[in-house]
């Protein structure tokens, strides 16, 4: 039994290393920045969909309105907050629009963006989210990179601030989505469509291309429906373009505590199950079985029995060892430029990841069961989360 368990942990490991070297390899950011006058930079619409904001919005506006760029409108949809959102909201010269009326088959948050896309005049679209803070330069530089890859969807990971114990767990379940995606290069090419990913804090389309997916009507189920609208853009071969990694956005997800954190990623697991590549979830899972192993492995290498060599000995706790820290370094070796992190984290993630574990093992179960998860104060269901209309 013991030399079987060892064959398939050895080659678990293999096909997790060899599959993350892949990635690696082909999942470096490049910048394409074409070089406009003022008068040369087409309108942009901004949409801020909200629900329950009041902590954020106002940093949200601000850094939106500090924005270098000469030709743009922002739009703030409101879901029905009971808090100070709108009021907050109404400081700034924006355009508010209030809809508490959630239609059946649509989620809060499309919904949202789907009624700022009706006011919006520009002939780019961003939608983000009221949590994120953005650099002066940032839109320039994004519409500028848009415009030079004649991609109709821009998207990309801002930075990840962190903050309380768990919002530090965010690493490795970001980790899993860069696994479940596939590398950069083959998301920004066109025509492989099992490689796609998208992120919600920021969504860059072309008035053209969100027109031609159908807009967010056509994932107006979807828990995740930046995932969502990625593969649309893919199964239509239109061009789009992810960078993995980048400063000029920030935010801070789960401010007010761990059970915002446990039932938004619950949310994004349960509908992501249903959206991505399938084949690409069998390498999510060999990369949990590879975190249960390691440190079974490497506390398992100390109670060997005393008649082993010592040879022999020494190089089981080696190898174990190393295999435990391997992981280790491999998800941080992602995510050190993506958001705050502190090595112990890393270092002792049995501890740390199992949470993150619980949640995937939830999520997974929420998918596949079709039951219901919540977010913010609304329930959704799982079940075919994708609208096929």
């Amino acid at each position: 039994m013991g030399i079987i368990l060892d064959s398939i942990y050895i080659s678990v490991v293999l096909v997790c290393l060899v599959y993350i070297i892949v990635l690696f390899q082909n999942s470096k950011d490049i910048w394409e920045v074409l070089d406009l006058r003022d008068e040369d930079f087409p309108f942009v619409s901004i949409i801020v969909p909200t629900l329950e904001e009041e902590t954020n919005i106002e940093t949200c506006l601000t850094s939106l309105f500090a924005l270098d760029y000469p030709k743009k409108e922002i739009i703030v949809v409101d879901g029905g907050s009971e808090d100070r959102t709108v009021e907050i909201s109404d400081k700034f010269d924006v355009k508010i629009i209030v809809d508490s009326n959630l239609p059946e088959k649509w989620v809060g948050k499309s919904y949202g963006c789907h009624l700022g896309f009706r006011e919006a005049k520009g002939d780019i679209l961003l939608f983000t989210d009221a949590d994120t803070v953005h650099e002066p330069n940032s839109l320039r530089t994004t519409v500028m990179h848009t415009l030079s890859t004649e991609a109709k969807l821009f998207t990309m990971l801002p930075y990840q601030v962190a903050e309380k114990w768990y919002e530090y767990l965010l690493g490795f379940l970001y980790f899993l989505s860069f696994i479940a995606g596939g590398p950069t290069k083959d998301i920004n090419n066109p025509y492989n469509k099992d490689s796609f990913l998208g992120i919600g804090q920021y969504m860059m389309f072309t008035r053209e291309g969100y027109d031609e997916i159908g807009g967010h009507v056509a994932v107006s189920k979807s828990l995740v429906e930046d995932l969502a609208l990625a593969k649309l853009c893919k199964e239509k071969e239109l061009k789009l373009s992810f960078i993995s990694s980048s400063n000029l956005v920030s935010t801070r997800m789960y401010p007010t505590g761990f059970i915002d954190f446990f039932e938004g990623f619950r949310r994004a697991i349960a509908g992501g199950i249903l959206t991505v590549t399938p084949w690409r979830v069998f390498f999510i899972i060999l990369w949990l079985i590879y975190f249960i192993l390691a440190p079974y492995f490497m506390i398992n290498t100390f109670f060997i029995p005393n008649d082993w060599f010592l040879w022999d000995y020494a190089v089981r706790i080696i190898v174990n060892v190393g295999l435990y820290l391997v992981y280790a370094f491999v998800i941080l070796l992602y995510w050190r430029k993506k958001g705050d992190w502190k090595l112990y984290f890393f270092l002792f993630y049995p501890i740390t990841l199992l949470l993150d574990f619980i949640v995937i093992v939830i999520g997974l179960y929420s998918g596949l069961r079709g039951t219901k998860v919540k977010w913010k104060t609304r329930y959704y269901s799982t079940k075919k989360t994708v609208s096929q209309d």
